[in-house]
């Protein structure tokens, strides 16, 4: 009888052992995530979509025109071998929208545009955000430390969800490596700049 007993508890160990180790495995392979959220209502819902289901960045501002934000936020998950990223861009709710021309930079995949007018080669990015979001030599073509600071991602329609893939994972990379506490959000828009003609 006692050796029955003794055999029980060893099996219980031994199981309870072997749920550990999957319990660490599971949690070793759960990737770090990192989110990008922005100003937005605590009480609204996040709806999460997959960029890698999407066809192209059309695709991503659909979703966000389509999405009632006075209810829910998009929230695009962007997964990598090692990461996670969350990003919840900026929704437009009313119609004005006050910011300062220096406030926003407009990325696209060839280009950086400052301040509606200064173009830059895509090779400047890590410059420009620094600049951006920063601003050490208190240029006046930025925002300074109390003004916001606004980053307009777009992606022309006729390359794939690759392209935007790429370009997002650029701009982070860049942002993480500045480490800055700076506030910003990002603003995806089908346009880009709107050219004013007088």
């Amino acid at each position: 009888m006692r050796k029955t007993i003794v055999i029980l508890i060893l099996n219980c160990l031994l199981i309870s052992c072997g749920q550990n180790k999957n319990e660490k495995k599971e949690a070793k392979s759960k990737k770090p995530e990192q989110n990008f959220l922005t100003l937005r209502l605590a009480d609204n819902e996040f709806i999460e979509f997959n960029i890698d289901t999407l066809s192209d960045f059309n695709e991503i501002i659909k979703i966000i025109e389509k999405i009632d934000c006075r209810k829910n936020y998009a929230l695009f998950k962007l997964e990598t071998e090692k990461e996670i990223f969350n990003i919840h861009p900026l929704q437009l709710c009313e119609d004005i929208f006050d910011y300062k021309l220096r406030e926003i930079i407009y990325i696209n995949t060839d280009s950086i545009t400052v301040n509606y007018e200064l173009k830059y080669p895509i090779d400047s990015l890590k410059t420009v955000l620094n600049n951006h979001l920063r601003n050490p030599n208190d240029d006046k073509n930025f925002p300074s430390s109390d003004e916001k600071k606004l980053i307009s991602i777009n992606v022309d329609s006729n390359k794939n969800i690759i392209e935007t893939k790429k370009l997002l994972l650029k701009i982070i990379a860049n942002i993480n490596e500045l480490n800055t506490k700076a506030n910003y959000s990002f603003m995806f828009e089908e346009r880009g700049i709107i050219q004013i003609e007088e």
